[in-house]
C-alpha cells in the first residue's frame, strides 16, 4: 500500500518504503445473535457506484461546472470523468505527465489546473472540459509535492510549501491564468509539507500544521494576498500532519485528526475573528490521511483514512451546533489516499485510494440521513458584458460577503444573482426581496433560480437577496446570498488601490473580455479600455 506515512521527502517514488495495513470492520450482533449488521446509531448510507477504469491513489478529484467529476493522476497519465446522472466513468484526455500527490484547482474560466506532484515535478497542465484535452501551461519555479493550492478571490492560484528531492520547502508561488505563468510570492515563515491551506471569508489563507520533515508542527500562519506577506496566528493545541481542514458555515475552520506519532482523534476550531484556536469534540475514531467534506446541512463528513494499525472503513459526522462527532454509515470498502467530492445533488462521491490488499478502482456514494433535503449549493453574481459574454462571480453562502467590482447598473445593465440548488426547483412560493435596488424578476430553470435586479446603485454597501419558499421534491427552503458592491475592487481584497489599477492596465486593449479578465471590465461594456482605467482612478 502506498501510504503518506512512509513517504520521505528527498526520495524518488521508486525508493518509497511501502507498508500494508489490516482492516477490521466493526460489526454488531443482529436479532437472535444470528446476523451481523452495522452498529446502531449510524445515520447516512454508502452505496457502490460505477468503478473507475483505472485503480489509483493519491489522485485528485474536481467537481466541474457541468456536475461531472474529473479524476486525474495516481495511475500514470490517465484521467476520467464521473457522470452522476448515469453513475458511470468515462476516460477523457491523458495528462502529458503522470503524477501523484499533486494539486488540482478549478479556475474561474472552468478549466482545471494540475500542478506539481511526484512525476510532475515542475510541470503544470490545464484541462479543458469543452474539448476533453490537456495542454501544458507555465512551469512552477520549484518542483513540489504534498503542497497546497488555493484559488484566491482575484482568480490566481496560490501554491505553498511541499517537498522535493532537496527537502521540505518554505517557498510559495502564484499562478496567473491570464498569462499562464508563475511568480514567486512571500515564503512561509517556516518550511512545511503535508499541511492544510484554507481560504477564509476575509480573503486570507490559513495554513495549519504539517511537517518540517522531522517533526509534526503546531504553528499556523496567515497569507495576505494583498501584500504577499505572512503573519503568525495562534498555535494548534496539537501538532499534526496529514489532517483535514474544513471551512464551516459560521466562518470558523475545523481541523481534525492527522498524526503526531500515531493517528489523532483530537479536533480544534480556528476563529478568524480572534485568531485563536479552541478544542472541540474529539473524533470517535483516531485517523489520518482521511477526507473531510462539508455537507449542505452544515455538518462535516469524515471518511476513511489510517487508524491505529489498519485502514478504516469508518465514517463520522461533526455537528457545529453541538461540537460533537457521531458515527455514520460505514464505507463499503476501507480506503485511504482516496478523494471525496460533494456533488450537486448533495451526495458525496468517494473514489479509489488504497487499502489492505491493493490500490482501488471502486467508488461509492454517501447519502445523508435526510438532514439535507433541498439545499442551496452555490450562489453567484452574474455579469453580462454584451457581446463579450456572461460571467459569474461566486458568492460565499456565509461569512464575509463576496465582492462585486463593477459599477452599479444605471438602467442598461442588469444585476443578476443565480442560486443553484441540490435538485430541480418546482416553485417559489414567497416574494423575492433585496436590500438594495429592485427585483425585476425571479426565474426558475432546472436546479437554478435567477433573480434579476434593477437600479442597483449601492457602491460600498452590502446587498442581500432573499428567496423564501424555494420548493423541490425533497422539501422547501429559504435561500439568501450577500455581496458587497465596491466599484473598482477588481481583486476583491476589500480595498480599491493601485493594485487594482495596475491589473486593469495589464489588460487594456486586449480585445473582448474573457473568463480570465472580465473583472477588469468594471464599466461592463465588453472591453477592458481607458474607460475602465478612468473609472478606476476616480475611485482611488
Amino acid at each position: 500500500m502506498k501510504t503518506l506515512h512512509s513517504l520521505a521527502v528527498g526520495l524518488r517514488p521508486a525508493s518509497l518504503i511501502l507498508a500494508r495495513r489490516i482492516a477490521f470492520p466493526l460489526l454488531c450482533l443482529g436479532a437472535g445473535l444470528a446476523l451481523l449488521q452495522p452498529c446502531a446509531g449510524q445515520s447516512g448510507t454508502w452505496t457502490p457506484t460505477g468503478s473507475l477504469a483505472n485503480a489509483r491513489y493519491a489522485h485528485t478529484a474536481t467537481l466541474l461546472p457541468n456536475g461531472k467529476v474529473l479524476v486525474a493522476g495516481g495511475a500514470g497519465t490517465s484521467t476520467e470523468l464521473y457522470d452522476p446522472a448515469s453513475g458511470t466513468w468515462a476516460v477523457t484526455g491523458n495528462l502529458a505527465t503522470g503524477r501523484l500527490y499533486h494539486t488540482a484547482t478549478l479556475l474561474p474560466n472552468g478549466k482545471v489546473l494540475v500542478a506539481g506532484g511526484f512525476g510532475g515535478d515542475y510541470s503544470a497542465e490545464l484541462y479543458d472540459p469543452a474539448s476533453g484535452t490537456w495542454t501544458a501551461t507555465g512551469s512552477l519555479a520549484t518542483a513540489r509535492w504534498f503542497h497546497t493550492a488555493t484559488l484566491l478571490p482575484n482568480g490566481k492560484v496560490f501554491v505553498a510549501g511541499g517537498g522535493n528531492t532537496t527537502g521540505v520547502l518554505a517557498s510559495a508561488e502564484l499562478y496567473d491564468p491570464a498569462t499562464g505563468t508563475w511568480a514567486a510570492t512571500g515564503s512561509l515563515p517556516d518550511k512545511r509539507y503535508r499541511h492544510t491551506a484554507t481560504l477564509l471569508p476575509n480573503g486570507k489563507v490559513l495554513v495549519a500544521g504539517g511537517s518540517d520533515g522531522n517533526f509534526s508542527l503546531a504553528g499556523a500562519v496567515l497569507y495576505n494576498p494583498a501584500s504577499g506577506t505572512w503573519t503568525f496566528t495562534g498555535r494548534l493545541a496539537n501538532s499534526r500532519k496529514d489532517h483535514t481542514a474544513s471551512l464551516l458555515s459560521n466562518g470558523k475552520v475545523l481541523v481534525g485528526g492527522g498524526s503526531l506519532i500515531g493517528p489523532l482523534s483530537s479536533a480544534e476550531l480556528y476563529d478568524p475573528a480572534t485568531g485563536m484556536w479552541a478544542d472541540t469534540g474529539s473524533l470517535t475514531t483516531a485517523r489520518s490521511a482521511h477526507t473531510a467534506t462539508l455537507l449542505p446541512n452544515g455538518k462535516v463528513l469524515v471518511a476513511g483514512g489510517v487508524g491505529l494499525g489498519f485502514v478504516l472503513d469508518r465514517a463520522e459526522l461533526y455537528d457545529p451546533a453541538s461540537g460533537t462527532w457521531t458515527a455514520t454509515g460505514r464505507l463499503a470498502t476501507a480506503r485511504t489516499a482516496h478523494t471525496a467530492t460533494l456533488l450537486l445533488d448533495g451526495k458525496v462521491l468517494v473514489a479509489a485510494g488504497d487499502n489492505t490488499t491493493a490500490t482501488l478502482a471502486s467508488a461509492e456514494l454517501y447519502t445523508s440521513d435526510g438532514g439535507g433535503g433541498l439545499t442551496l449549493v452555490s450562489a453567484a453574481s452574474r455579469k453580462k458584458h454584451g457581446d463579450a459574454g456572461t460571467f459569474d462571480v461566486d458568492l460565499p453562502l456565509s461569512g464575509t460577503p463576496g465582492v462585486e467590482c463593477r459599477v452599479g447598473n444605471g438602467g442598461t445593465f442588469l444585476q443578476a444573482i443565480v442560486f443553484t440548488f441540490s435538485e430541480p426547483v418546482t416553485s417559489v412560493s414567497g416574494t423575492t426581496t433585496t436590500t438594495c435596488g429592485t427585483v425585476n424578476s425571479t426565474t426558475i430553470s432546472g436546479s437554478t433560480v435567477t433573480v434579476e435586479l434593477g437600479h442597483v446603485n449601492c457602491d460600498g454597501s452590502d446587498i442581500t437577496v432573499t428567496i423564501p419558499g424555494v420548493t423541490g421534491a425533497s422539501g422547501s427552503v429559504d435561500a439568501s446570498a450577500t455581496m458587497t458592491l465596491r466599484t473598482a475592487d477588481v481583486n476583491a481584497d476589500g480595498v480599491v488601490n493601485n493594485t487594482d489599477l495596475n491589473e486593469i492596465k495589464m489588460n487594456v486593449g486586449r480585445g473582448l473580455v474573457n473568463e480570465d479578465n472580465f473583472r477588469d471590465d468594471i464599466t461592463v461594456d465588453g472591453k477592458v479600455n481607458h474607460g475602465d482605467t478612468t473609472l478606476e482612478k476616480s475611485k482611488l
